[in-house]
């Protein structure tokens, strides 16, 4: 009996799920415009990455993109990792997905949840759950996680100022214990080179301000 291309029913699911999420997030119809899709580019971004690790690292490839697809397709309702693997379980048989892998992607799928884990921590197990992790943290690490952040709904109706803070209160606060999380020796490096350059941007963000804030002053003062 013929089924379906297991990689292209991920991403029709995955895509689903991001389209129903941005447009409660904007409140707009599906069919309407959308000023921006966070949770596709997001899950795009995590099957590149999950990829990358895995070329790099081994582990099993089909396991590792299917679970990059589907992590988040039940995101938004409590303990969405938990019904991603459900939901997994119960997307890829009927597809072409081989059936003895199945358990493992909801396995993966199920502990991906969390932005930092207990310090010290051993790394997950099997590799492809701790390449899943890894794959989706780093996602929110680095320049781009920036610009996301700034396209978001949540930072609607803030000044530039009060973006810069919020993101940079999130970095030091939350993505500092993101880096110390990571699964993988690779993982950490690309995380901690990541969370270099995202410093350096709000840092050089931070200078703009301070620097034309103090000549208008000294010019105010002086006049």
């Amino acid at each position: 009996m013929f089924k379906p291309s297991w990689q292209t029913t991920c991403r029709q699911h995955a895509e689903a799920q991001a389209l129903t999420e941005a447009s409660q997030t904007w409140q707009i119809e599906p069919s309407d415009s959308l000023p921006f899709n966070y949770r596709w580019e997001h899950v795009q971004a995590v099957v590149r990455l999950a990829l990358w690790l895995a070329y790099q690292l081994g582990g099993d490839i089909e396991i590792i993109e299917a679970a990059a697809w589907l992590h988040d397709v039940r995101k938004g309702v409590p303990q969405h990792a938990l019904h991603g693997a459900e939901a997994a379980a119960q997307i890829l048989p009927t597809t072409n997905f081989p059936a003895h892998k199945i358990a493992a992607v909801a396995a993966a799928i199920r502990q991906h949840e969390g932005l930092f884990r207990p310090p010290n921590a051993a790394p997950l197990q099997p590799l492809e759950t701790a390449i899943l992790w890894d794959a989706d943290k780093l996602s929110k690490i680095g320049v781009q996680a920036v610009t996301i952040s700034l396209s978001s709904g949540y930072s609607a109706g803030k000044t530039l100022g009060e973006r810069r803070l919020d993101i940079a209160t999130f970095v030091q606060t939350t993505l500092s214990r993101t880096v110390a999380s990571m699964n993988t020796p690779l993982a950490r490096q690309e995380a901690e080179r990541r969370y270099a350059a995202m410093l350096a941007l709000l840092n050089t963000w931070q200078e703009e301000e301070l620097v034309y804030n103090t000549e208008i002053a000294n010019f105010s003062a002086g006049r």
